[in-house]
């Protein structure tokens, strides 16, 4: 039954994702900015997670027919996970509205989002993502799922942080401001 729950979770996850990307280019807003930078290690450091996100989402809908579960309590605390993630990035990405972006790019216009979920996480959907990553690990707990639930959360991490960069040069002091009130996560 675990293994139905986290294909169910999963599905819900990216749906929310692809809708959501869906509606925004129906807007004509170019929503995966991921590796359009024009710098080289911005840009080569994006493509390298915009593929681990791609064979993350892989892996995670396979995962239920490959991989052993775990029917101990860290299995049912994998699927809480997974669906406080999927709960979590329903949330953040309404919340954004029409700056929901995955990555970042100068040319593109957006606004700085500080109300809703926004007022406890500055970055709740990446918070969703750890945590739909780490439930699967706990699922499935085998060397690959655990190995790319580390690799996500450490590259979110570092995602998170350029954009910091990115959202401080394009809002400054409002942006700064907004970083000493409110917790990078939680």
């Amino acid at each position: 039954m675990l293994n139905v729950f986290a294909l169910i979770g999963t599905t819900c996850f990216y749906f929310i994702y692809l809708v959501k990307g869906w509606l925004l280019r129906k807007q004509g807003i170019t929503v995966n900015l991921l590796g359009d930078k024009h710098r080289s290690r911005e840009k080569y450091f994006e493509i390298v997670l915009r593929a681990l996100t791609g064979f993350g989402g892989a892996i995670q809908f396979v995962a239920p027919f490959l991989f052993e579960r775990n029917s101990t309590s860290w299995g049912y605390l994998g699927v809480f996970l997974i669906y406080l993630g999927v709960l979590l990035f329903l949330i953040a990405v309404k919340a954004m509205g029409l700056n929901w972006r995955a990555g970042f790019n100068e040319e593109q216009k957006t606004n700085l989002v500080t109300t809703g979920i926004y007022q406890l996480s500055r970055n709740p959907a990446f918070v969703a993502f750890d945590l739909l990553y780490i439930g699967f690990a706990f699922v499935f707990p085998n060397f690959l799922m655990i190995l790319t639930a580390l690799t996500a959360v450490l590259l979110f991490d570092l995602q998170i942080r350029g954009e910091e960069k990115f959202l401080l040069k394009t809002f400054g002091e409002r942006y700064r401001q907004y970083q000493t009130t409110v917790r990078r996560y939680f």
